[in-house]
């Protein structure tokens, strides 16, 4: 194929466009964490669940295509198990400083190999993918 032709398919009227976006999921563990700073302003200012990825199609008209939740990945295995452990005690808030939080994170370095992870536990990402 010439340039010319492959250039003439890529702008034809029946090429799909996809809209990919990336995003710490809402869904997964992640809703549970106290104290992450990477999942805060400047770095995050918004908390997406699937529901407002669903929720974006509809008010852009655009089409969702699919949803991937990514599994627990190794390096998030220990961050995984520690936030269970620390929710089993104490309820999950955006930023806790407290003394109790303290010591249950403290503990939670022996609590979380008691943590088993569910073979569906959605890990740290999520992507959508829409066409447009």
């Amino acid at each position: 194929m010439d340039s010319a032709n492959h250039e003439d398919s890529r702008n034809s009227k029946d090429s799909k466009k996809l809209l990919i976006i990336a995003i710490p999921s809402q869904d997964s563990f992640l809703k549970d964490c106290v104290n992450g700073i990477l999942n805060m302003p400047p770095h995050h200012i918004s908390r997406f669940s699937d529901k407002t990825l669903e929720n974006i199609a509809r008010i852009f008209d655009i089409k969702l295509t699919q949803i991937y939740h990514e599994s627990v990945q190794n390096e998030h295995i220990d961050f995984y198990k520690s936030t269970i452990w620390a929710k089993i005690f104490l309820k999950p808030i955006l930023v806790d400083l407290g003394l109790r939080r303290k010591i249950i994170n403290r503990l939670g370095m022996l609590g979380k190999k008691f943590i088993k992870i569910p073979p569906n536990a959605y890990g740290h990402t999520v992507v959508a993918v829409y066409e447009i």
